[in-house]
């Protein structure tokens, strides 16, 4: 190996299958050429364990939209650290907070917060369960690792198939014919399809759910607090009967949250967690919003991206290109190629994934790294560089969306 892969081995002796986080591992990436593991982030920097730099265009995978080490998010969190942080009651952060993100989308009555994306998921299925009394659910994209989801997937990793959740191969036509018994249709709006066409199919969706009392529940773990308006549901105008939101929430804390009209998120159910309230989290969330109100505007980054993205394409051009909305996507080219590119820039400083992601600090940082990216393409265009490691295995989600 052509980097030190000391943590990765200790990793080996005390970390359950070598990794907490599937995209995380080093399989996702080049094995043995980029690191394993890193010490600190600082706005859109990272540093290894041997002190190097990079520029990050993985975001923690879409979760730090303001940056690593945030100041206004630190001195948000700092406030609490003196004050605990599961407390025996309720505290008043979870109503501000609650009430600071019924102004980011003005069609949510209430929230509900959890700790993790695959957590909201299953408790928006069991929400919409409870509201409309029926038990069969349609999926369409990836909603996390829990069972009634990881069932959908093939191979099924042990778990059965549960004919409840058939999966959505044509969501529309299925709706038609199971709709009697059918509480729910979860999907993620967007993965990186934002054409005028995907917004028709999913207004169609929308009509067609309300036509058969189908909860319409929109998986936006990814795109929530991303998009201008905060949402796709917001932006497009289209408005779920449910909505799960995560990765752009808190910064990188551990945060989620459903979100839905009063009779439906107050009917009948049990969704509960001893964390749920737990303040750092929700401190930098509140701060998090308050930010995306008064200072970091997402057109803004949302404009930027698009400037990017555009020269990204050009300089990488016959090599790698960039394909989504402004704010994250994926890397499109043939598989030896793009290894090379991922190779190259990791070696040059610029940490990609096969599913990239654009937020506040890169919008300021990301147009001085073209040149590079310029260089090492036509360098990987020309045959001048070999791949070093291992090809990169795809992370379990990205999988299970190409499947559907």
């Amino acid at each position: 190996m052509s980097i030190d892969y000391s943590w990765h081995r200790r990793a080996q002796d005390s970390i359950a299958q070598n990794y907490l986080t599937n995209s995380k591992r080093p399989q996702s990436h080049i094995l043995g050429v980029v690191p394993s593991h890193i010490v600190r982030g600082e706005g859109c920097f990272l540093w290894d364990h041997t002190g190097k730099k990079y520029m990050d265009f993985v975001t923690g995978l879409g979760a730090n939209l303001l940056g690593y080490g945030n100041q206004t998010i630190s001195r948000a969190m700092a406030e609490w650290l003196t004050k605990g942080f599961s407390h025996s009651l309720a505290t008043t952060l979870e109503v501000e907070t609650a009430e600071k993100l019924k102004e980011c989308m003005p069609f949510v009555d209430c929230f509900k917060f959890l700790k993790s994306g695959s957590e909201a998921c299953s408790a928006a299925v069991k929400i919409a369960r409870a509201s409309t009394g029926r038990t069969y659910v349609l999926s369409d994209g990836y909603h996390g690792w829990h069972d009634d989801f990881v069932a959908l997937t093939d191979p099924a990793l042990g778990v059965p198939r549960e004919p409840r959740f058939p999966r959505a191969i044509n969501t529309l036509k299925r709706l038609d014919q199971v709709s009697p018994i059918l509480a729910a249709v979860i999907v993620e709006p967007v993965i990186t399809d934002h054409s005028e066409a995907r917004r028709a199919y999913l207004q169609t969706l929308r009509e067609a759910c309300t036509k058969y009392g189908v909860m319409l529940i929109f998986d936006e773990v990814i795109t929530g607090m991303r998009w201008p308006k905060f949402s796709v549901a917001g932006l497009w105008n289209i408005v779920p009967d449910l909505i799960v939101l995560g990765k752009g929430l808190a910064n990188g804390m551990p945060l989620a949250a459903v979100g839905g009209k009063y009779p439906v998120m107050n009917c009948d159910y049990f969704v509960s967690s001893t964390y749920a309230g737990e303040t750092l989290s929700l401190a930098a969330a509140k701060a998090s919003i308050i930010a995306l109100h008064t200072k970091h505007d997402l057109q803004w980054l949302w404009d930027k991206g698009t400037a990017f993205w555009k020269k990204f394409n050009e300089a990488a051009f016959g090599v790698v290109s960039f394909e989504g909305y402004p704010t994250r996507g994926k890397l499109v080219g043939a598989t030896t190629a793009k290894a090379l590119f991922l190779q190259e820039s990791c070696k040059a400083g610029l940490l990609f994934n096969a599913s990239p992601f654009f937020n506040f600090p890169l919008a300021e940082a990301a147009f001085d790294a073209l040149g590079a990216i310029s260089a090492l393409c036509q360098q990987i265009r020309q045959g001048e560089v070999v791949l070093e490691g291992e090809l990169p295995a795809m992370p379990f989600a990205q999988k299970v969306r190409e499947k559907q």
